[in-house]
């Protein structure tokens, strides 16, 4: 009991260190939990809805009809037709909707009722924003429907208009669902068989059995969309394993600093009492109640964190799912709880930590009582580093500064490890930002100098309408792996639409095979490569040599003259697909595939910056608060070891700002080190996150961190450092001058 009080009367004298620590393992364990259950529950209700509401594998468009009961019966599978239709509901407004299906894709209910005749389900964001509830009246291309429920389409889930738009706007875009019956009424539809196996294994291999078997028929496949590169579902299983990939990284390594930290500060204190311990043994104390009586401090510590954090993890994760739903609209069937998340959370911090202390109490305990009662073993030895930097030149500030970094190794260790993480944590949501906002200012702004693409629903020749200008393009895929696809599109070569500059900033028009820096990198091939792809619609091939690659993010293209487009697919010389326009225009019913809004895309890059607000500035925060625990434990420990020094620069008549600057400001170039390591090591990791995205994004995220962003974070940084010496200060102005002449007479 008397060894217990001892611990509890030590952690309060040094309440500040403890807490700290105390407060990394809630960190930690809160993040754990809360990231792993989240994402276990997103992929659970993702399952669960692809499963009850039987997910498609694929989506195929043929020009002509065939009989979809038949198909099924050959591949054993369910193969239904439906289709999708962009109507206007106001000018600048437009809502896809799609037809009800019955045995793939079936449509889920979140409020109200599947529709009858002359009623519509919407998405429920597109619902709320625009003001529609149910039973209001809702005007579609002219036809007017009764708003039935809100809905979730297993195959849209999540909501935008195209891959390029990134993040939706619900003000001008949304989904329907109608009966088929109304649907056929609708114009410019898009007619899409829905596939989905009943053997669920080698679905790849079952897919490329199917577009055989149709092409072997004559039948010309369109376009062919498998279900795990469709972005409107393929974002859900990415988020998860961004979820799983940062419940593993970011909690571990704020677990390893708890034990770096905690370590560090049991084997300091050991170190110090090693005379109380001495004594211990010289009065009957066994090694084993002095081993437990040391293990108490990292078992409180680690109990209270994990179960704090791991308590307080459980309730955010309700919260945290509930905002993914909103972002990836399912039906959410039942929550799960994995009761083996909780225990390995709560007793992983324990077992390590303990084990750690374990380890340093077994250390210290070998020497003989004597040895300790004297202080312990007194290693005089000065270390390899001290001994190789020759600090007699220096000043004696500069020569203090070193010796304080140098003397205590796994101090400036830790400080410099804290410092790297804060620095990724801080840098993660900046770079994520800086990213963004240069593909939307170097990659979309500057390629397009349009405001509208038209695309017909078939070839056009001739002139193209007044204010117009025309191009051509055919949508292929590698033959060696047919879900690497893009389009090829034929420009005038002297377009002013489409503005590329090459890797050193130089502008140049597309008069040459242009290939754009993501896809080049993405298909591995640099300028006077060839590239071979096969044309998806009639599965001929065209072998392309890539004469410049164009510094543009703005997509996946491969850019040539149009007249060589033609000539290489085919057609006659003044062929075209699409216009560009600077003006909305109208077009009439059924000529136009779809439309794509400059506008509209910066809008949906300008929305993602805006939603990101909320994460940067809580990186920022909880990078602050990080930063500020390391450096106040770090400095406090430096005082609590300088005592001695201090007490005697008082004594020599050191002014209380001298001491303060030689003491607390001896971490300054450790600091500056490890925010200058962070940077690499942030954009390093992020670069292999990105790279671990790209197939699923269905585009390449450039590494970017602004200068700007830098200077911001080394701001924040050093202000971190400042206040936590601001903290320390009175620490400094306690210690007594008698405190050299005790260390004296000891």
């Amino acid at each position: 009991m008397a060894l217990f009080r001892k611990v509890i009367r030590t952690i309060f004298e040094n309440k500040a260190r403890y807490i700290g620590s105390t407060l990394l393992l809630v960190i930690s364990s809160m993040m754990f939990v809360m990231l792993n259950t989240t994402s276990a529950n997103l992929d659970h209700a993702f399952k669960l809805f692809s499963e009850r509401n039987a997910l498609s594998d694929a989506e195929f468009s043929i020009n002509g009809e065939i009989d979809s009961r038949d198909l099924g019966k050959q591949f054993t599978a369910k193969v239904e037709l439906g289709g999708t239709a962009d109507c206007q509901v106001h000018p600048g407004q437009t809502l896809r909707v799609f037809a009800m299906m019955n045995e793939v894709n079936i449509p889920a209910v979140h409020k109200g009722n599947l529709p009858g005749a002359s009623e519509i389900m919407l998405d429920r964001l597109f619902a709320e924003t625009n003001g529609y509830e149910i039973g209001d009246t809702i005007t579609v291309s002219g036809k007017e429907f009764t708003v039935s429920g809100y809905s979730f389409l297993p195959n849209y889930i999540y909501v935008i208009k195209s891959k390029e738009e990134i993040m939706n706007d619900p003000k001008i875009f949304g989904v329907g669902l109608v009966g088929k019956g109304d649907f056929a009424a609708l114009p410019d539809q898009n007619k899409v068989y829905a596939i989905r196996f009943d053997q669920r294994e080698n679905i790849k291999s079952q897919e490329a059995a199917v577009k055989n078997q149709l092409r072997s028929q004559g039948i010309s496949i369109t376009n062919w969309q498998s279900t795990e590169k469709k972005v409107n579902v393929s974002y859900v299983p990415m988020e998860v394993g961004v979820l799983s990939t940062m419940s593993a990284a970011v909690p571990s390594a704020m677990l390893a600093l708890s034990c770096v930290l905690l370590g560090m500060m049991m084997f300091r204190m050991i170190k110090s009492e090693s005379v109380i311990i001495g004594t211990f043994y010289a009065q009957g104390y066994r090694r084993r109640e002095l081993r437990s009586h040391y293990l108490m401090f990292p078992l409180l510590v680690s109990a209270i964190g994990s179960v704090l954090g791991s308590a307080l993890g459980l309730v955010l994760s309700g919260s945290v799912f509930s905002f993914m739903l909103t972002a990836f609209p399912m039906p959410a069937y039942e929550v799960i709880v994995n009761p083996w998340l909780l225990v390995f959370s709560v007793l992983l911090p324990i077992l390590l930590l303990c084990g750690v202390t374990w380890l340093i109490t077994g250390r210290v305990l070998k020497a003989r009582p004597a040895v300790l009662m004297r202080g312990g073993e007194v290693k005089n030895k000065i270390n390899f580093i001290e001994g190789s930097l020759k600090l007699d030149r220096f000043k004696f500030h500069t020569k203090f500064k070193i010796r304080e970094q140098v003397r205590s190794l796994s101090r400036t260790f830790f400080l410099l490890f804290g410092i790297v993480v804060a620095t990724m944590l801080m840098l993660y949501g900046l770079t994520m930002k800086s990213s963004v906002d240069y593909m939307l200012t170097e990659g979309v702004k500057e390629l397009y100098n349009l405001e509208y693409e038209y695309v017909y629903t078939s070839e056009k020749t001739g002139a193209p309408p007044e204010g117009t200008e025309q191009f051509g393009a055919a949508y292929v895929s590698l033959p060696e792996d047919e879900d690497v696809s893009f389009y090829v599109t034929g420009v005038l070569p002297g377009t002013e639409r489409i503005k590329l500059k090459d890797t050193s900033g130089q502008a140049f028009k597309p008069e040459q095979t242009t290939i754009t820096a993501p896809l080049a990198k993405k298909l591995k091939v640099n300028a006077g490569s060839s590239l071979t792809v096969f044309d998806t619609e009639d599965g001929k091939e065209h072998t392309f040599i890539i004469e410049k690659i164009a510094d543009t993010y703005a997509g996946d293209f491969l850019f040539m003259p149009l007249e060589s487009f033609n000539a290489e697919f085919g057609m006659p010389a003044d062929t075209y697909i699409g216009i560009w326009s600077d003006q909305p225009m109208t077009f009439a019913q059924g000529e136009i595939q779809s439309t794509k809004s400059i506008d509209a895309i910066i809008e949906g890059f300008g929305i993602l910056l805006d939603q990101m607000g909320p994460m940067v500035y809580g990186l920022i925060g909880s990078a602050f608060v990080l930063g500020l625990i390391i450096i106040y434990i770090v400095t406090g420990i430096v005082v609590d070891e300088s005592r001695s020094s201090i007490s005697l620069m008082k004594v020599f008549g050191y002014r209380k700002k001298e001491v303060r600057k030689l003491i607390l400001g001896s971490n300054t170039l450790i600091v500056v080190i490890g925010y200058l390591l962070g940077i690499p090591a942030l954009l390093g990791t992020v670069g292999v996150f990105y790279e671990s995205l790209t197939e699923s994004l269905q585009l390449v995220l450039p590494v970017k961190l602004s200068i700007s962003y830098i200077l911001l974070g080394f701001g924040v940084v050093l202000a971190t450092y400042e206040f936590a010496k601001l903290m320390c200060r009175k620490k400094v102005a306690r210690v007594p001058m008698s405190e050299a002449l005790k260390a004296g007479t000891e």
